[in-house]
């Protein structure tokens, strides 16, 4: 109890001070794990990555990613993640800067109303039903003033609440700041084994009886394209049972799929070139759902639907940043989405990105 309490303290005093001083700094919790962790840098350290690329063989730290490499930067953090108990708070004074400008200004409301996300959703569902798409993954903003709470305090009560995902905290001085609780898996290696994960298909959790014949192809889609690009990049998957995996309000189908050996940073460069992003967050084919995507959303993803994690120098831990928000010191911005087929209903599609919202909603609200 008193260590716990002693890495919220550091953990409280850490983020106030990143905000004050404007550096970089990032924190995460890992899924069924009680400790906290965070990692600083100044400014000048901070590293921009070409692309969908990995940070370089033995190098530690933390990598955040966007949706769509082509339009925001990949950044990575070369520092190695303490546990916050052992947060050295005069050492961040080093990481300080005056000269980096501050957050971006009041956020632009990019929030559509039903009607408009119908009009969208039925653009998507049409070129799927023409044959052009198999899957998309359609989504919007809510964007809301932000309630009397800290970034810790957001941050501690997802990680309270959500025991089983991976809850992180990003600033980014000038770019904004993340908060999230994200339950996908991309990419986890720990120097034997890959892990990642096929989850898709949405409904209320405990729903009884068998899943809806959308969900279960929407979710197949995912299973084969992660398959079929291990095998592309030479690899022998082996394909786990499909299962219900909870989160939070709501639960998905969620096949686990792994690959035994070690793999050069060759090899892990291109395995995450080929899944991101998925079709759990972007559509299938890859190359054309991201086509479509830019066309009918309204908004800029920017780091929604991208990845991030901490990286160690015999592997890595990389998550899907989902349920997730951007925050400034008025308001926060979630972001939501929900994959369509050709069998897609908009209003039911749009149930599911209002139940999705209340995984941050019921902690925001309190």
């Amino acid at each position: 109890m008193g260590e716990n309490t002693t890495a919220i303290s550091c953990l409280r005093q850490a983020f106030e001070r990143s905000l004050e001083s404007r550096f970089p700094a990032y924190a995460f919790r890992l899924p069924g794990d009680s400790a906290f962790y965070w990692g600083a840098c100044p400014a000048h350290e901070l590293e921009t990555l070409a692309g969908c690329t990995l940070p370089g063989e033995g190098r530690e730290g933390f990598l955040f990613a966007p949706f769509d490499s082509g339009a925001f930067p990949s950044l990575f953090f070369p520092v190695k993640p303490v546990r916050a108990e052992a947060i050295d708070l005069e050492a961040l004074n080093r990481c300080a800067d005056s000269s980096v400008r501050a957050d971006e200004g009041p956020m632009p409301v990019t929030d559509c109303d039903y009607p408009a996300y119908e009009q969208q959703a039925l653009t998507l569902i049409g070129a799927m039903r023409r044959g052009e798409l198999r899957k998309a993954v359609l989504s919007r903003t809510v964007t809301l003033r932000r309630p009397m709470l800290s970034d810790v305090e957001l941050f501690l009560r997802l990680a309270a609440k959500y025991p089983a995902a991976f809850v992180s905290w990003v600033h980014l001085p000038g770019r904004g700041r993340w908060i999230g609780a994200t339950p996908e898996t991309l990419l986890d290696y720990d120097g034997r084994r890959l892990s990642t994960m096929a989850l898709a298909g949405t409904r209320k959790a405990g729903t009884l009886g068998e899943w809806g014949a959308k969900e279960q192809e929407e979710q197949q889609i995912v299973a084969d394209t992660i398959v079929a690009a291990l095998e592309r990049c030479g690899l022998d998957p082996v394909v786990g049972a499909r299962f219900t995996k909870v989160a939070a309000q709501v639960e998905h189908l969620c096949t686990p799929v792994t690959v035994e050996g070690r793999l050069t940073d060759s090899q892990l460069n291109d395995i995450l070139c080929a899944l991101h992003p998925t079709p759990a967050v972007g559509g299938y084919p890859k190359e054309a759902a991201k086509v479509w995507i830019d066309r009918v959303e309204p908004h800029r993803r920017r780091y929604y639907g991208g990845y991030l994690g901490p990286v160690q120098a015999d592997g890595m831990r990389l998550f899907v940043n989902l349920r997730c928000m951007e925050v400034d010191d008025g308001y926060v911005r979630l972001y939501v989405g929900g994959g369509l087929t050709a069998q897609s209903q908009p209003a039911s599609e749009w149930c599911e990105t209002e139940a999705k919202a209340q995984t941050l909603l019921s902690v925001i609200n309190g």
